[in-house]
């Protein structure tokens, strides 16, 4: 994330529920360039704007397409993303939907990486 006010909420929140885990305050496209594939995440969260990038692609079709984002979530791990609802999403290759939840104004997918032998991968060495 990048908005401070969303850093310092999150941050919160894991203290409040004693989990561990890093926020990193990066636009989520430079991140997934530039995180090494050796470190891998168990649970990763998304809720990208309801806009539209500069080329004029969602950013949920963009996450969805994203093969480093797959690759960078361990083979058990869960991908969460937050969306429109009715927002429609192309066929997704690398994910499959564990669960879908509405909240009001805003629909919850759960993802899962789809079978591991879709994705490309080079010496993935896990924790």
């Amino acid at each position: 994330d990048e908005d401070r006010q969303s850093i310092a909420a999150i941050e919160k929140n894991l203290e409040k529920t004693n989990l561990k885990g890093r926020v990193r305050p990066q636009e989520v496209f430079e991140f997934l360039r530039r995180s090494p594939l050796t470190e891998t995440f168990g649970i990763i969260f998304a809720d990208p704007p309801y806009e539209k990038t500069k080329s004029g692609e969602r950013f949920t079709e963009k996450l969805l397409g994203n093969e480093r984002l797959a690759q960078l979530l361990q083979p058990d791990g869960v991908f969460v993303l937050e969306k429109r609802p009715g927002e429609r999403v192309l066929e997704m290759e690398l994910w499959n939907v564990v669960r879908a939840k509405t909240y009001g104004a805003t629909e919850v997918l759960f993802l899962r990486r789809a079978s591991s032998s879709s994705l490309r991968r080079t010496a993935i060495i896990t924790k």
